[in-house]
Order: structure tokens, then sequence, then C-alpha cells
């Protein structure tokens, strides 16, 4: 099985999230697609929710799709949350399973950034989401190792269970969770950025207020 995983902070969770991933995970035709909320992550302040609650909207958000579901994986970490070191321990979890890391283009660019960053292929591939005719403004060095590990077809991440990167194209979805809180600080319309039962839990927890 190919199992397609979406990390983030997902504070809240929400279609410009959701729809990349969805439109990424039927192009490489993986089977299962996971939404897992980061616990701790290195790179970002604390979010607003708290880590219960950002679960909470990843599974609420995932019951509303097919062959979805949330992943509490790193929330039950007594450690931030690198990404080597999950994919490590998922592949232990699913070892016949090829696992595909999803991650926008901008998360790709600083990638060198990340803990281990050049163990990350040991356990799985990774498929960048792209925009529509974006420019890549990667480092030379990012530029050199993805020259080694880059492949153009669906099918070789199929033949291979890790250890490749796939640039796919993707749908723009304008939408930002800073954006979201902002708006509902400020009692503009926000409800159709995430689905609608995260709407109705974001309304009855009264967060970000």
């Amino acid at each position: 099985m190919m199992r397609a995983i979406l990390g983030g902070t997902f504070d809240p969770i929400h279609w410009g999230h959701l729809r990349p991933a969805l439109a990424v995970s039927a192009h490489i035709e993986a089977q299962h697609l996971h939404l897992m909320p980061s616990a701790q992550p290195p790179h970002r302040s604390y979010p607003g929710a708290t880590a219960e609650q950002r679960l909470a909207m990843a599974e609420l958000a995932a019951g509303e799709l097919v062959n979805c579901s949330a992943e509490g994986w790193e929330l039950q970490q007594q450690r931030k949350s690198y990404t080597q070191l999950t994919l490590q321990q998922l592949h232990q979890r699913w070892p016949n399973d090829t696992l595909v890391f999803l991650l926008g283009e901008d998360a790709f660019a600083g990638l060198q950034s990340w803990f281990n960053w050049q163990q990350l292929l040991d356990h799985a591939h990774f498929v960048v989401m792209r925009r529509p005719h974006a420019q890549n403004t990667f480092s030379p060095a990012l530029q050199q190792w993805l020259a080694q590990v880059q492949v153009d077809t669906v099918s070789a991440l199929h033949q291979h269970t890790h250890g490749h990167v796939y640039l796919a194209e993707t749908p723009a979805v304008n939408i930002s969770a800073t954006a979201i809180r902002q708006a509902i600080q400020a009692n503009q319309p926000w409800q159709q950025w995430v689905p609608p039962s995260v709407a109705d839990y974001i309304q009855t927890e009264a967060l970000y207020r």
C-alpha cells in the first residue's frame, strides 16, 4: 500500500491543506492519506489551539473525505516534531508499505535546515506540491541533492519504497490558517475555508477568539 502523509501545524486545518493533498494523492495513486498534526514544530511558535483540539479538527476533516484518516503519532511522542525520526518510526510501524511525505514548495526550499535532512529519504519518498508555473528558488546545494534523487514519473515512486523526490503541480488554493484566525477575531466570514464539521467545532469550542 502507498500511504501519503501530510504533516502540519493545522491550526486550523483548512481546504488550502486538503485540496492540494487530495489532488496529489490521487495523482500518485496513493491508497490512503494520513493527516498528521505536528506536536512541537521546531520552526514555529506554539499554535493557538491545543494539540488535542488540532487532532480533533484533523479527525473531523478526515471524516468528510474518502480513504483519509488523522494520525496522532507525533502528538504521542515526547519530543519535538522531527520529520526524519517520524518517518523512520512510521516505517517500522508499516514495514511493507510505501510512505510518501507531502510538503509544499516553500517548506522544501528550506529543507537544509531540517534535522538530519539528508536522511529524510531513507524510509520514504517526498512529493513536493508545487504551485502552477512556480519558479524554483532552491539553493545550489539543494538543487545538487535534488538532481541525485528526483524522479519524473509516478511509476518510479511505485517501483521503489523510498529514496526519491517527485515534483507535482497542484491546484493553488489561496487560504492560510493565519487569515482564518484573523477573520474569526474580526467577525468576518471564514467558514467556507474549512470543512463544515471543522467550522462547527471551531464555533463550539470558541477557538481563536
